[in-house]
């Protein structure tokens, strides 16, 4: 499934650059709105990508919490690290909305407070994990990582869409092309995520 996605990603940032070769700027509303079409379905694309390396290591870093639980010691703890598992691994590979993914990296969130709430008490998988728990700041470490991949990504394909547009077509669109100067300056996690629930507003009024 990565791989796949891996080979549509590098296809269709090329075929970015290419038009954007052929046609340094386009000077009719229709072809701006297909320039910009294209660049939603872009962005699509490499935030699935992202959203599905995101899911691979919480999955990844959930079953090492399982795994450090010894069998005979699984109580109610380890059946919620069970159910994360499972879901994550059904979502990765069924082809589910990007929304569906984000709101899976959200409960395990939930799922980390839910953990840390038990944490008080003696029973012997809690105790055990701990000691398990310290590896989610390596975790953290590699989403950062992943999370500024993808900013890069898009901050690439908003200079490319940029440059093909006349100054005529960005104010046409610059409520568009304001908010994608945000997102490329945003430092804070946060703030991004408003932005793009932002981009993802404005993308359902003009589509």
């Amino acid at each position: 499934m990565n791989i796949i996605k891996g080979f549509l990603l590098i296809y269709f940032f090329i075929l970015f650059i290419i038009n954007d070769c052929v046609s340094q700027s386009l000077n009719t509303p229709e072809r701006e709105r297909n320039a910009i079409k294209y660049f939603y379905n872009y962005v699509d694309i490499i935030t699935d990508f992202k959203l599905n390396n995101m899911l691979k290591m919480t999955q990844t870093f959930v079953e090492q919490l399982l795994d450090a639980i010894p069998y005979d010691d699984r109580g109610n703890t380890a059946e919620l690290l069970q159910q994360y598992i499972d879901k994550a691994e059904n979502l990765r590979y069924h082809g589910v909305s990007i929304e569906e993914k984000e709101n899976m990296l959200l409960e395990l969130q939930q799922l980390i407070a839910t953990i840390r709430s038990g944490l008080a008490k003696q029973e012997a998988e809690d105790i055990i994990l701990k000691k398990s728990m310290l590896g989610m700041f390596e975790l953290l470490a590699r989403l950062s990582i992943e999370e500024r991949r993808h900013s890069e990504k898009l901050s690439k394909a908003s200079s490319l869409l940029r440059r093909r547009f006349t100054s005529e077509g960005i104010q046409r669109h610059e409520q568009l092309f304001d908010l994608l100067h945000e997102l490329e300056q945003a430092q804070d996690i946060v703030n991004k995520e408003a932005l793009f629930k932002h981009l993802k507003e404005l993308r359902a009024q003009e589509m």
